[in-house]
């Protein structure tokens, strides 16, 4: 028997391997330029494994352009010559090395040297903890300022201690009379922000206020003890038993009057009622037309839409209703579960070396797939 080489094409459509080939079959994929062929073998003629054999959709290609995938190793180092220069070239290790010699790391200090004019700003600055003379406190800055009421600023000086050699800390003092923020207060905005507003306050928790005397009409808060006692006072009504029950048996007597009332004594009462057994026309029940309407009749039904039915077992043969799933999986059974590339009529006479001619037993059409 002369050997057969199978070809099979695809010239558009989706790029990559067929679902499957047999055993040495090739596919040559013309969407993505590359030839494809069948590897090992299943124990019944079909590949294992579909590899890339050719074409540049697979390869390098040393004259166009391509987007490789990958991490790739050289066995070559590029030479110096080749340092990146375009913008889009690679950029060598030793070319970051030289680019970052000598900068600074992105976390570094500085001394006071190295920044220009700091030292002399420091040195016209007086330390954070330091003392003055009393001859460098003036009588003015002391003047107005509440140390000790009714005393002159001399005074003061002398009642302080501020002798020629005593010291004090550089600080102002406040006037006489002076003011504050609530911010320069200790707790003052925290204990304002606990209390409620006159207008419209929004109260929490269980609000208390005094209870208003009974009676009283006016826009005082009422309390439920002020509510429960104006409800209590409404009493047990008016309706004496003397008055409206003449006769002591329990019954109002205008209640005894209605149960005495004759039936021809009753008005706006219906001239005829309907027999405990009765019956309706459908026109008489509101909406039931339109409701029946809207049902398919048992005998020759009209559907519309999308159907459904329950899926009969694979191999029924009787009047129920076949499905979609019931008629996908009667063919893949007719198929028997064949692969993708042998699941036509077209495929299998191919795979017979049935289509297309042949030159001393190579199959020159291998089909499409």
């Amino acid at each position: 028997m002369a050997n057969a080489l199978r070809v099979k094409r695809r010239v558009s459509g989706a790029a990559g391997a067929p679902a499957s080939l047999m055993t040495g079959e090739l596919a040559w994929n013309q969407v993505d330029e590359t030839l494809y062929g069948g590897k090992g073998d299943d124990g019944s003629g079909t590949a294992t494994s579909i590899v890339a054999l050719a074409g540049p959709g697979a390869f390098v290609d040393i004259s166009t352009t391509q987007t490789i995938g990958g991490a790739k190793t050289f066995s070559v180092v590029p030479k110096s010559a080749q340092d990146a220069s375009a913008s889009t070239d690679l950029v060598r290790k030793s070319q970051v090395d030289s680019a970052l010699a000598g900068k600074a790391n992105t976390s570094h200090t500085h001394a006071v040297s190295d920044v220009t004019g700091l030292q002399t700003a420091l040195d016209g600055k007086a330390a954070a903890s330091h003392t003055h003379t009393a001859s460098q406190i003036s009588d003015s800055t002391l003047a107005g300022r509440a140390l000790l009421t009714g005393a002159d600023a001399a005074a003061q000086r002398t009642a302080l201690g501020l002798g020629s050699a005593a010291t004090q800390a550089s600080s102002a003092f406040a006037a006489a009379t002076h003011g504050h923020t609530v911010a320069d207060v200790t707790g003052l905005q925290t204990a304002l922000d606990g209390k409620a507003a006159l207008a419209s306050p929004t109260f929490t928790g269980t609000p208390a206020a005094p209870t208003a005397a009974s009676g009283t009409n006016t826009t005082q808060i009422a309390t439920t003890a002020f509510v429960q006692a104006a409800i209590g006072s409404f009493g047990a009504g008016d309706m004496a038993k003397a008055t409206y029950d003449t006769d002591n048996d329990g019954k109002v007597d205008a209640a005894e009057v209605a149960d005495a009332v004759a039936w021809t004594g009753i008005t706006g009462k219906p001239a005829t009622f309907a027999p405990s057994t009765h019956a309706h026309a459908i026109s008489e029940v509101t909406g039931l037309q339109g409701a029946l309407d809207a049902k398919a009749p048992l005998a020759s039904p009209a559907l519309t839409g999308t159907p459904t039915a329950p899926t009969a077992t694979a191999g029924t043969n009787t009047t129920q209703v076949a499905t979609t799933a019931f008629v996908a999986a009667a063919i893949a059974a007719l198929i028997d579960a064949a692969p993708g590339a042998l699941d036509t009529l077209n495929e299998l006479a191919a795979a017979l070396g049935i289509t297309g001619g042949s030159i001393d037993g190579v199959t020159l059409d291998g089909g499409t797939f």
